[in-house]
């Protein structure tokens, strides 16, 4: 099989892509034919010397996103060949990931793709679904409450855009650029901004951005969850009750939750650009740049 691996730390021409084979899968195991994966700002993190993100060998293969078709599935695991499942699957320590044409997953990770899209196009609901989702659960955000997302235009930002809006919270949204802001309004936002000056005054603030560093956005005894690995400014601490770094967990029913609402119509999916396996530098390339509404899209 073809996978795409780093070989170093370093910029984007570490990537390579190379033969390997096929995994077998243990007990309890599924085989799946990936058909998609992504990149996350996590993939380029890890790729960079000097970040908290590491592999544990190389070369690596990274991706933490997987959409694909069952291939062999464990008696009893309610899977079949052919099923099209979705799942968050990080890279492994032994240099395996999601940027491969075939995963050897627990049958009990998997969860059904959504049926009213495409499975590149599904590829971008776990791990940006799951953080968000988890994130705005730890917010606990009440009726009555404002929520400004930082990032919002971004494929987490965007997520929790969605899924604030969906759940009747008045959210506003923070983006990097004047032209994102339609763009968050379309996602559900009650109000956009390119300055955080003209933002206000929030009761709970999401940082999808990672950027976070305006106190006077968050009230006094104000929550706030942020995605960033950055210590987290003591001014905004200081005005907080909760000011706390999310890490998103595996969590098979909530994605399963989530792959509903996008056949419900709540959630939108957004691929902001689509690249083979083979031009995997130049996608990361892509995605380092910034600027994206939506995620970058490997298929396999």
């Amino acid at each position: 099989m073809k996978t795409a691996a780093i070989t170093a730390y370093g910029g984007p021409e570490v990537l390579t892509v190379h033969d390997a084979p096929a995994p077998e899968p243990g007990p309890g195991e599924a085989l799946v034919a990936v058909v998609a994966s992504t990149i996350n700002p996590v993939d380029v993190k890890t790729r960079i010397p000097g970040t908290p993100q590491r592999v544990g060998r190389f070369p690596a293969v990274l991706g933490w996103d997987i959409a694909g078709i069952v291939v062999t599935a464990p008696a009893g695991s309610g899977w079949a060949p052919g099923d099209r499942v979705i799942t968050m699957h990080p890279p492994a320590p032994d240099g395996s990931g999601s940027w491969q044409q075939y995963a050897a997953i627990p049958a009990e990770r998997l969860a059904p793709a959504p049926e009213s899209v495409d499975l590149p196009t599904a590829a971008t609901l776990p791990l940006a679904g799951l953080t968000a989702d988890q994130a705005l659960r730890r917010l606990d955000l009440h009726a009555g409450e404002r929520l400004l997302v930082t990032g919002a235009a971004g494929g987490v930002g965007g997520m929790a855009v969605q899924l604030a809006a969906a759940a009747g919270i008045e959210v506003t949204a923070l983006v990097s650029r004047p032209e994102h802001e339609s763009a968050v309004l379309d996602l559900g936002a009650a109000s956009a901004h390119s300055s955080p000056a003209t933002a206000g005054e929030f009761d709970t603030i999401f940082d999808a951005a990672g950027v976070f560093d305006y106190p006077r956005l968050l009230r006094e005894g104000g929550r706030l969850v942020t995605v960033s690995d950055d210590t987290i400014p003591a001014a905004v601490e200081q005005r907080a009750s909760m000011a706390v770094h999310n890490y998103v967990q595996h969590d098979r029913q909530r994605l399963r939750a989530l792959s509903a609402l996008v056949d419900a119509g709540k959630i939108t999916l957004r691929v902001a650009d689509l690249y083979p396996l083979a031009d995997i530098e130049q996608a990361h390339r892509r995605a380092e740049a910034g600027g994206l509404l939506g995620k970058v899209v490997i298929t396999m």
